[in-house]
Order: C-alpha cells, then sequence, then structure tokens
C-alpha cells in the first residue's frame, strides 16, 4: 500500500471536489481556535454594548451645557460651563456658540452684535471687540466654539477654540 506522499499538511483538496472547493481537515482545530473564537466574540459583545450605552453623546474634549430647549429661539442667552467660563448661544439665525469670560451680568444680543451693558462691553458679529467705551482695556474676544446636539442637549468644545 502507497503511503501518502504528503503528511506534514494539515489540509487538502481531494481530486474529486476539484469544483466543490471543499477544503479535508486531517486533523481537529483543537482548543486554541475554539478560545480565539469565544474571545473574538467577547469583544464584539463588548464593543456593541459600549456603542449601545453611550447612545450617540460625543465624548471628550466635548462637554455638556444644557438642555437645547433652554436657549430660546431668536435670542442670546448664555449657560456656565466651567469656572470663569460661559457659553453664549446665539440661535438668531445661524446656531453660534462662543466662550465668554464670566461677568456682572449676562451677554445680550444686539443689532451690530453682542454685549455686556452692565460693563459696557460690546461685540461684533463674529465675536471681535467693538470698542473700550470708555474702559482702558478692550473686552476679551468671545471664541467660537464648534458646537452640537445629541439627545436634546447642547455640547461644546472647548479645546477646538
Amino acid at each position: 500500500m502507497p503511503q501518502d506522499p504528503t503528511p506534514q499538511r494539515v489540509a487538502y483538496l481531494p481530486p474529486r471536489a476539484g469544483k466543490a472547493r471543499k477544503l479535508i481537515l486531517r486533523s481537529q482545530l483543537g482548543l486554541p481556535w475554539m478560545l480565539a473564537a469565544i474571545l473574538f466574540g467577547l469583544v464584539i459583545l463588548v464593543a456593541g454594548t459600549l456603542f449601545l450605552v453611550k447612545g450617540g453623546r460625543p465624548g471628550a474634549p466635548w462637554q455638556r451645557v444644557a438642555p437645547v430647549t433652554r436657549f430660546a429661539d431668536g435670542a442670546v442667552s448664555q449657560a456656565p460651563l466651567r469656572a470663569g467660563e460661559v457659553v453664549v448661544v446665539d440661535r438668531r439665525g445661524t446656531f453660534r456658540t462662543f466662550l465668554a469670560p464670566t461677568g456682572s451680568c449676562p451677554v445680550v444680543g444686539t443689532p451690530t452684535g453682542f454685549a455686556r451693558p452692565c460693563v459696557q462691553q460690546a461685540w461684533d458679529q463674529s465675536g471681535e471687540p467693538l470698542g473700550s467705551h470708555g474702559l482702558r482695556t478692550p473686552p476679551p474676544r468671545l471664541r467660537a466654539v464648534p458646537a452640537t446636539v445629541a439627545k436634546g442637549d447642547l455640547y461644546v468644545n472647548p479645546s477646538a477654540a
């Protein structure tokens, strides 16, 4: 009886299976293959769970400001972000957000841009200071920041400013 000329092969394609292209394994795959399949299944399960739990909310560096319903349509309002900073939300036409230092009164909308009337500070539509109005130093500019709405909440990216 002739001996198989290829004893070191793990798999082979028998001559009659040319059309079907079935690969015949000569031995069992073993425990490592089964453990690898289980591990890949767990990785997919964990990734899917994290995706569903996160629920479309942006991660770092985005920061939640407030529910978007808190900001009235057609108006300028502000909300605290972190110590010493507020987010100025302009919903007059195009939705825009700016970062501004905290002040003794809120930033409001004006026909030419923005103002903080109690300290006589004013900015144009792009957030640049308009003038000092008798002050020695002009106010710092309002920094435009990207914003997104997720699950009804407003998020800003303060590091992109």
